[in-house]
Parts: C-alpha cells; sequence; structure tokens
C-alpha cells in the first residue's frame, strides 16, 4: 500500500466572546492543521499537529511531501527516521516534529484500516479495559478572575459524569492558593484534581504555590517551571510531597530521554500531536517503563489528536506493573472547540467516570466529517 497523495488542511474558529487566558497567553481562535494521507488503493489515514498550523503546513507541504510519494505506509519506522533526519541539524525539536507527528499519525490509522485493526492492537496490544478521563478547564477569562466562576464550572464538570479535573493556575502565587482552595472546598475531598501554572514559576516560587496547595489534596502539578529548566524541576520534586508533571513541550525519545536519566519529574506527558506521532510514543514508553516512571499522555486538539491519544493510553503499560494496577488519567479539554467535538462523526463516550475500551472501529476509529473541514479551512 502506497502513498499516493498528502492533504493539508488549516481550519479555525473564531471564539469571540469566549476567550480565554492561561499563564502565557489568551487564546480567541483554535486554528489546526489537520493531514490527510491517501494510498493508491484510495484510503485515507489522518494525522494532526499540535502549535503553528501554518508553519506546521509549510513543513509537510515543502519538506516532508516529495519524500512520502510512493513509500509504503506499513514502513512507519523507517519513515519517521528519514523525516527526521532530514531537518535533524536544524529541527530536533519544534515545528519539524509536530509536522512528523501528524504524518506518523496518519500512517498508524492507514495501518489500521488496511489490515481492520484498531491501533491500540497494532501498537502492542489493549492493557486495560478503562481509563479515567479529566477535565481540562479552569481557565482564566479575566486577569482579576472571579473563583466563583472557577467554582461554577468546576461542579458543573462533576455534574457531567467527571471525577478528576485540572484547572489552570501560574496567575501568581497567593492567587493560585486562593483558587485551588475554592475549587476543591466546592467539589469535596472524593474528586482527583490537579494544577497546571503552564511554565510560569521558576523553582523558588514553584515552592511556595507547592507549598500552599499541599493541603489540598492535589494529585499533580504540571509544568511548574519552564521545560529548559531540568534542575529547577529536580528542586521543585524534592521539595513538595506533590507529584510533579511534564513532557508536553518536548520532543522525541532524545529529549523524553533527558527527563527521565535526571529523574526530573514524577509523570511523563507525551502528546502524540508533538513528540513525534505514535512512533515516538511507543519509543517513550519503552524508556519510561525501563525507568518505572508514570506516563500520562497530553491531549489538546480536536478528534483525531483525542483519538491518538486514546489508542496510546490504551495500549501502554502499567507504571509499574502490579497485580492491582493504578489508574490511566486521560486528558480531556473543555474548551470550546468545534473540531474536538465534531469533526469525529463518532462521538467519545464517558459512562460513570471512565472511558471504555473501544470495542470495534479500524485505525483510530474516527470518520471525519469533510463538510466541517470545507466550512471552517483557511488559507
Amino acid at each position: 500500500m502506497k502513498i499516493s497523495d498528502i492533504k493539508t488542511y488549516i481550519v479555525s474558529q473564531k471564539l469571540g466572546e469566549k476567550s480565554f487566558c492561561y499563564s502565557q497567553a489568551w487564546y480567541n481562535t483554535r486554528t489546526i492543521m489537520i493531514l490527510e494521507i491517501i494510498t493508491d488503493d484510495g484510503l485515507s489515514g489522518w494525522g494532526e499537529a499540535f502549535g503553528n498550523a501554518f508553519i506546521n503546513q509549510a513543513v509537510i507541504e515543502h519538506a516532508y511531501k516529495s519524500q512520502l510519494i510512493g513509500q509504503n505506509v506499513f514502513d512507519t519506522e523507517k519513515i519517521w527516521d528519514q523525516l527526521y533526519n532530514s531537518l535533524r541539524d536544524n529541527g530536533q525539536k519544534g515545528s519539524s516534529i509536530q509536522a512528523l507527528s501528524a504524518v506518523d499519525i496518519a500512517l498508524w490509522d492507514l495501518k489500521g484500516k488496511y489490515t481492520h485493526l484498531p491501533v491500540y492492537t497494532l501498537m502492542g496490544g489493549a492493557r486495560r479495559k478503562q481509563i479515567v478521563p479529566y477535565a481540562t478547564g479552569l481557565y482564566h477569562t479575566s486577569l482579576d478572575q472571579d473563583p466563583k466562576a472557577l467554582v461554577s464550572e468546576a461542579v458543573s464538570y462533576i455534574k457531567s459524569g467527571f471525577r478528576a479535573l485540572k484547572m489552570k493556575t501560574g496567575f501568581g502565587v497567593e492567587n493560585d492558593i486562593k483558587m485551588v482552595s475554592a475549587v476543591r472546598e466546592a467539589i469535596g475531598p472524593e474528586i482527583d484534581l490537579m494544577v497546571d501554572p503552564n511554565h510560569a514559576y521558576n523553582a523558588s516560587s514553584a515552592i511556595k504555590m507547592a507549598k500552599g496547595i499541599e493541603p489540598y489534596n492535589i494529585l499533580w502539578i504540571e509544568e511548574p517551571v519552564p521545560p529548559e529548566d531540568i534542575r529547577g524541576y529536580q528542586e521543585v520534586k524534592a521539595a513538595t510531597n506533590i507529584s510533579i508533571s511534564g513532557g508536553e513541550a518536548e520532543f522525541t525519545a532524545y529529549g523524553f530521554k533527558n527527563l527521565i536519566d535526571a529523574r526530573a519529574i514524577d509523570i511523563l506527558q507525551p502528546d502524540c500531536c508533538i513528540t513525534g506521532g505514535l512512533t515516538a510514543f511507543n519509543r517513550i514508553i519503552t524508556l519510561a517503563k525501563i525507568a518505572n516512571i508514570q506516563c500520562y499522555p497530553h491531549v489538546w486538539g480536536s478528534g483525531i489528536a483525542v483519538a491518538a491519544g486514546l489508542h496510546a493510553s490504551f495500549s501502554m503499560p502499567d507504571f509499574p506493573e502490579a497485580l492491582i494496577p493504578g489508574k490511566v488519567y486521560f486528558e480531556l479539554d473543555r474548551t470550546e472547540n468545534i473540531f474536538r467535538e465534531k469533526i469525529n462523526k463518532n462521538p467519545l463516550v464517558i459512562r460513570d467516570g471512565y472511558i471504555d475500551l473501544p470495542q470495534s472501529g479500524e485505525g483510530l476509529g474516527i470518520e471525519i466529517d469533510r463538510d466541517l473541514i470545507k466550512k471552517y479551512q483557511i488559507g
């Protein structure tokens, strides 16, 4: 099965009055690059790249496409290494890897469709029957955010069936502590709660924040310091009893090896649309398994990203392997995003606080709404 054509689509949704911010920037649009790989026997595989959609599109159109036409879809390892090496001297991280992620995900989708198997089977088989979705939300809609609005939002997630939440922090240590306290009081002690400063702090400020929220039973603190600050991660990790997570801004198994070797974090969070696709995810998981470090995929994007993350989550091993394994947490962004909710015609179902293993479907198990792409396509 040979690659005959590659198409890229940039889709964008304006948020209008529903703009929101995290500690680094405001969001007023959701703009995503989606990739379609078409084979000589008429199958289409779908992928997605995190990050700047226009740069990712340029990398694929001008650097990768000519290398891909005519290649065998099943040569995923070979193709991954070829594309990586073609830009290795100046593209070990960033858009070159994000674009490669989209290509790789689409190839896995095609392999599943050709063999009539789900991707998690091709990745080594399902290791569990359920995973725990957590609602990512509780962003700020103003710089003087009212805690009552965050409390109301948090309670709405619990009412809709979530048993775990991740809230955005990084808006000042005292403000973070106040907001976390309010949310924890509202949702009660049984709900898992995580916080994400999006690397807004240096180590000393992150430690103050961690100490301030320790009484509120926090499952993990995500990206407390910038991704380059490995020593800062180590200092925060040593100073708090809350688990430290990170990795959404890291690329490929090479980058994750540095995090693992430094024992800088407790929980690795590779994103299949960032770090090099499902092929890179499998390589990272092997390193994590050897080092016995927990891994939960980071997910942000359309229904394609969600599907890729789901297959990765169901296929990865337990950390550590045990008779009674720990929960596997799966991120579900709750901010407005029509591409997450509608681009895949097969809706995601949360039942009793869990997502069940998909029992049918080939490849990623997605059915793309091409009319939606047409409606929102730009460029």
